[in-house]
């Protein structure tokens, strides 16, 4: 699993690689200067002003040599510190361009993973939806691609900064002074084993705080999203109740973590003191010995600094690479679900034609939905659903657009098998209308036309007439710019349906379903809007589900489903005098008491 994520973060950088090498170039440049910086002070101190032989590396005598010498040095003091200047301004200029290849890096490979990742997303099967928790998504989508972010943009360069710094320091200490590079070498193998074992053990502790802090998100997505809910039932208490048990839970994990970090750091704080002092230690017994001179003592302590800390980071590199990886990996896990096939590739027929169930069978999971169901919509008729919850209406509905497959059997439209047809051509040509309808925080105008990147206001207002909600829109302030809340809170039950309606009838659909979505207006207004569709409606199959029997009794053909299947079937008179579920459902709404029949 850590190989395959570690290869994930390297497809991440696909496209990025190249700004990405020139920071680490720059780095090991900037690495070279600041490892040159500390011999300018020990010549200053050792030859110009103590008056020591020159004793430098040659990468760096040859500067002496190019400005006259020693002795012309020490009468031109403000060479060595031009010097300095110099090794700063190019330092802070590598650190620069370094910093700004780095970031577009960092920033280019996330802004490409999100985009793949909302991509993927959207082609992800209906089923994948229903069963994952919307803020679980959201978390991955965000805290999870910041955390690779601040990986590829900080931290991977924070690794290769170390392993530079070891290979680059101690080759440069080494030939300062020999004893005191094997004792900082000698002291680095503690320090990397510290942080090692603490990466091996953080990384499931991750995991479980990544995980908690989802399901925290979750609460909040819930709360947010039903709050008409929430307050229409005072459940204040109990939500707030419900988000302090997930924060706690939540609170206890990280305290895992900190305290687990908190024994981290000072666990290789008191390593990196140990270090400092033995160095310190022996570098003055040196120095006093007449091994070590000052110049070389202050030089190799500048080094220790500039070597240690650094190492002493690599615990803080490895905790961000603990948690990229858990971070990668629950972002893998959102990829390496499949996508719905036959999406863009299938069939493009006409699908005017009649709608033929031929012993479909479906189940969600193990549980059993639809049964042996046989049944023939005649296209451009008006057909309607009835039947008690879970009886399967709704999941007709789904299986016609192909959100679901059916286990076995066969549906046809035209003549033609659903399964062979381009699903988002079949979709287009379908248009539905929910009880529960999601509305866009946009304008009116923008909800109802959201097929359309320019819907014809024409079109849209025509749409809206025939869903009765024109009049309603016409006496806002702002007419179809009126802007809904989110998901649409700002209006009625029945205004959200009716703009839904109104949305579902702008451009060309070959079915048109409205899945109990009458539920919420008036028996008035019901019948305004199917009389507006049967004058409008032209060929296009309609299909009704409803409880209500006054939105059902004017269709063509009524099916009455129970248990999956279809157990009564023909127009309201047919099925009025066959005694039988629709009869007693009539009479239940009419409140009218048959004598000796079964309620």
């Amino acid at each position: 699993m850590k190989k395959d994520s570690i290869a994930a973060i390297l497809r991440y950088t696909k496209g990025f690689r190249l700004p990405m090498l020139l920071s680490f170039l720059l780095l090991g440049c900037e690495l070279i200067i600041s490892f040159v910086s500390p011999l300018v002070m020990s010549v200053t101190i050792d030859s110009v002003l103590g008056g020591a032989p020159l004793n430098t590396p040659w990468y760096f005598s040859w500067f002496i040599h190019a400005v006259g010498g020693v002795e012309i040095i020490r009468k031109n003091l403000w060479i060595m510190a031009a010097a300095m200047l110099g090794l700063q301004i190019i330092l802070g200029v590598f650190r620069f361009v370094r910093a700004k290849c780095n970031n577009m890096a960092g920033e280019g490979v996330v802004k490409s993973l999100r985009d793949r990742l909302y991509y993927h997303i959207q082609r992800l099967p209906y089923a994948y939806h229903a069963n994952t928790q919307t803020g679980d998504i959201i978390q991955r989508a965000t805290n999870d691609m910041d955390t690779v972010r601040r990986f590829v943009s900080g931290m991977m360069l924070e690794f290769v900064r170390t392993i530079l710094m070891l290979l680059v320091g101690i080759s440069i200490m080494f030939t300062l002074n020999k004893l005191l590079t094997l004792i900082t070498a000698i002291m680095v193998i503690p320090v990397a084993v510290a942080s090692v074992m603490f990466h091996n053990k953080i990384r499931e502790q991750i995991n479980e705080q990544e995980t908690v802090e989802g399901q925290l998100f979750t609460v909040i997505q819930e709360n947010l999203t039903g709050t008409r809910v929430v307050r229409a039932f005072g459940r204040q208490a109990f939500e707030m109740e419900k988000f302090d048990e997930q924060n706690e839970e939540h609170r206890e994990k990280l305290m895992i973590l900190i305290r687990s970090f908190a024994n981290l750091w000072t666990t290789l704080d008191a390593l990196c003191g140990i270090e400092i002092a033995a160095i310190m230690i022996v570098g003055i017994v040196l120095s006093v010995n007449g091994k070590l001179s000052i110049g070389e003592f202050t030089a190799f302590t500048s080094y220790v600094y500039l070597f240690f800390w650094p190492i002493r980071g690599f615990g803080r590199v490895l905790n961000h690479f603990s948690r990229t990886l858990v971070a990668v990996d629950r972002i893998e896990e959102v990829f390496n679900a499949e996508e719905e096939d036959g999406l863009d590739e299938g069939l493009t027929p006409d699908l005017s034609g009649d709608i033929c169930f031929k012993d479909v069978n479906f189940a969600y999971d193990t549980t059993p939905v639809i049964k042996n169901l046989n049944m023939t919509i005649k296209g451009g008729s008006t057909v309607a659903f009835l039947g008690g919850t879970g009886s399967g209406k709704s999941s007709i509905s789904l299986l016609l657009q192909r959100l679901y497959d059916p286990q076995s059997g066969e549906i046809t439209i035209g003549g033609t098998d659903i399964s062979k047809i381009k699903k988002t051509y079949l979709r287009s040509r379908i248009s539905i209308v929910l009880q529960e309808p999601f509305l866009y925080s946009k304008t009116i105008r923008e909800n109802i036309g959201i097929k359309f990147k320019q819907p014809d206001m024409e079109e849209v207002k025509q749409a809206a007439k025939s869903a009765a909600i024109h009049e309603d829109i016409m006496s806002f302030e702002d007419g179809y710019e009126t802007v809904v809340g989110e998901r649409g809170v700002t209006l009625s039950g029945g205004q959200k349906q009716r703009v839904a309606i109104a949305r579902a009838l702008m451009g060309e659909s070959d079915v048109l379903i409205f899945d109990d979505s009458l539920s919420a207006v008036d028996t008035k207004t019901d019948a305004s809007i199917r009389e507006a569709l049967t004058r409008h409606r032209k060929n296009v199959t309609t299909i009704i589900i409803s409880h209500r029997i006054t939105t059902l009794m004017e269709a063509d053909k009524i099916f009455v489903i129970k248990d999956g299947q279809v157990v009564e079937e023909g127009n309201h008179e047919e099925l009025m005098n066959l005694g039988g579920i629709y009869r007693r459902t009539y009479d239940i709404q009419n409140a009218v008491v048959v004598e000796g029949s079964e309620v």
